[in-house]
């Protein structure tokens, strides 16, 4: 993932973009979409967000979607604890399945970035009990969690 950031030294103002993350996806990218994403909670809200959908040579689909600061801190609190709570598919570590390998090429960070909702759609999966002691542990509540996937959801159903 690159940003613009026209006043830092590195980007030659603005010449070029700078290196925010970098992440394993799992396949070959071979098609982006820019799309913008709906409006979430007001539903006469104007938005300016928009999301990445891409295609990859094994015939998968995903999405790249921006999070405002809180949600974000809130679901990455969450994911940290998933990984711990929740028994991993095919005894595969989730967090070490997103970690950028790269062929000797220093790399920013990666998985710490980015939030993946796959792996947070378990939450709702679980029972209420450890939803509630999930919730209780990284200290929010249940719906507020529940209503941050939700708004996720609603801003990328145009997939």
């Amino acid at each position: 993932i690159f940003y613009y950031a026209p006043k830092m030294v590195e980007s030659w103002k603005g010449q070029k973009l700078l290196s925010r993350a970098e992440f394993h996806v799992g396949a070959h990218i071979t098609k982006f979409l820019r799309l913008q994403m709906l409006p979430t909670q007001v539903l006469f809200e104007k938005t300016n967000r928009f999301a990445l959908l891409f295609g990859n040579l094994d015939g998968g689909i995903g999405c790249i979607a921006p999070v405002d600061e809180l949600t974000f801190r809130r679901l990455q609190s969450l994911q940290r604890k998933l990984v711990d709570a929740v028994p991993h598919l095919c005894g595969l570590n989730p967090r070490s399945f997103r970690q950028f390998h790269s062929n000797g090429k220093a790399h920013r960070p990666g998985p710490d970035n980015i939030i993946d909702f796959e792996h947070l759609a378990q939450y709702e999966m679980l029972s209420v009990e450890e939803q509630l002691d999930i919730a209780q542990q990284i200290g929010t509540t249940r719906s507020q969690i529940l209503s941050n996937l939700s708004d996720v959801s609603l801003g990328t159903s145009f997939l």
